[in-house]
């Protein structure tokens, strides 16, 4: 059997890993490194403009023309069916769906010019979580997370945002972001890669899955959509449940001391029973993960965050009572505990992918829930003086194309377009009621201020206060930089 040491890299996944015989090896390899490594050539973390940063995705792809880039005056098979409403703020205006937003124009910024080069769905991702576009193209596809993987955003924020109760400061809701129900695989780049599993961050699955779309009152998934338009567009679920819960801790609630002291004690003794070479080569795993589950079973903060239900019933009904509305509900919940690095999914898998019926999806299913539930999540910081340091941002992995793909059709849509899409920000010093780069006439190209997830992940780490010469040593002792870009300077005040 080839020695471990000499596999290539690409192979050392959790299972060959926990083959590993030395413990010195598996602390690092398996593990990853330590807060201590964070930061090779800066000796503290800066004071940032803020706290925390939420990371809003919409997966599948949400079309600038439809949402914060409209071309009223373009051709019809560019503009699109829907009109452009005003907002508070004098010469910008939005999708005429977006009313809520419209009237917080003053809050947000808009950035136009994003710009990559994949049209693909997975390798987009890849690129718009880990802010890092050199992903192997060909690859992409079939790639499971792995330690060959750059870090997530939200894993290195979290790795330089440690506290010393072992609860995670970076979190994943509700759910990772996959590559369809088919496959109930997740895409790479969310997880911490080259830096181990150790800095995972902590995934919050939230919702039972059903073939509808958009903000499903109880749940959604993109499906089928030739099926669920077969069907009407009726809710057809998967799997029976509540409508919305994280994490399951209704159990954990109805531990006693004596019970919960039981539990701890069966953990050990199934430890204890292991074999001696079993046992030294899962010691430091079992113990921080142990420690971490405790903490998190024994935190009155983090069952009253998880638990949605003791929320103000009118707030609940502001965010609206759907997986868009709660999922950001969590979020600023999870922030009052502590969890400072947040990447909140407003959709499952393609469920902004909008190749046909785009227009009659947006309008019903998509652009008002997602309305609601943003101009709640933002007013909701405001009010609890949270918004001025936490870095609010939301975009997709990319924009739509500039010409629809079905003009002359029933069920028009608009395809993958890399070139350009639009991201809002907000908080933590954002310069309220500006826009950062502009478009061509039919929003297809950045005409100036070009920007690349690269800055965009810079732009996050400078905020959150991480040096710009900041590096991350690896499980096998290699060093990366954090930045890989320059942050987007242009869009604070």
């Amino acid at each position: 059997m080839e020695p471990l040491s000499k596999r290539p890299l690409s192979k050392l996944d959790r299972r060959n890993l926990l083959q590993a015989a030395p413990l010195g090896f598996l602390s690092t390899a398996l593990l990853g490194s330590t807060p201590d490594a964070a930061s090779l050539t800066s000796s503290k973390i800066l004071e940032g403009k803020a706290k925390n940063v939420v990371y809003i995705f919409l997966p599948g792809g949400p079309p600038q023309h439809e949402t914060f880039d409209p071309k009223p005056e373009a051709p019809d098979s560019i503009r699109g069916d829907f009109g452009t409403i005003a907002t508070r703020t004098p010469g910008i205006r939005l999708c005429e769906y977006l009313p809520l937003l419209s009237q917080q124009s003053n809050s947000f910024a808009l950035l136009r010019s994003m710009s990559h080069e994949s049209n693909d769905h997975v390798a987009a991702t890849t690129i718009m979580v880990s802010g890092n576009s050199e992903i192997p193209p060909i690859t992409a596809q079939n790639k499971e997370p792995d330690l060959q993987d750059t870090p997530g955003i939200a894993a290195l924020a979290g790795f330089f945002r440690k506290r010393q109760d072992h609860i995670p400061t970076a979190a994943v809701i509700p759910e990772y972001i996959g590559r369809g129900t088919a496959t109930g695989r997740i895409i790479p780049g969310q997880t911490a890669g080259r830096l181990g599993p150790l800095h995972d961050p902590w995934l919050i699955q939230a919702a039972s899955t059903c073939y509808g779309w958009g903000a499903c009152p109880l749940c959604f998934d993109d499906g089928d959509d030739d099926a669920v338009f077969a069907l009407g567009l009726q809710h057809e679920h998967t799997a029976p449940g509540p409508v919305f819960d994280a994490a399951h801790f209704d159990d954990l609630n109805r531990l006693s001391d004596n019970r919960l002291h039981g539990r701890l004690s069966l953990m050990e003794k199934l430890r204890s029973g292991t074999s001696h070479f079993d046992q030294d080569i899962r010691t430091l795993s079992y113990r921080h993960f142990q420690q971490q589950a405790i903490s998190m079973i024994t935190s009155p903060e983090i069952h009253r965050a998880v638990n949605l239900e003791t929320e103000d019933e009118h707030l609940q009904e502001t965010y609206g009572r759907n997986k868009f509305g709660w999922s950001l509900l969590l979020a600023r919940r999870l922030l009052e505990t502590g969890v400072n690095m947040i990447q909140v999914s407003l959709g499952r898998n393609g469920t902004w992918d909008l190749h046909r019926r785009a227009f009659p999806l947006l309008k019903d299913y998509l652009l008002p829930p997602m309305d609601r539930a943003v101009s709640a999540f933002l007013e909701d910081l405001s009010s609890r003086g949270l918004l001025d340091e936490t870095l609010v941002v939301m975009g997709g992995e990319f924009g739509r194309t500039p010409h629809l793909s079905a003009p002359t059709g029933r069920r028009p849509g608009r395809d993958h377009w890399g070139p350009c899409q639009s991201l809002l920000f907000a908080g933590a010093g954002i310069n309220g009621g500006s826009v950062v780069g502009t478009t061509d006439k039919v929003g297809g190209y950045p005409k100036d201020e070009a920007v690349t997830p690269e800055d965009l992940a810079a732009t996050l780490f400078e905020t959150l206060g991480i040096p710009s010469d900041s590096q991350y040593r690896t499980a096998y002792g290699q060093n990366f930089p954090v930045y890989r870009g320059t942050p987007i300077r242009k869009l604070f005040s």
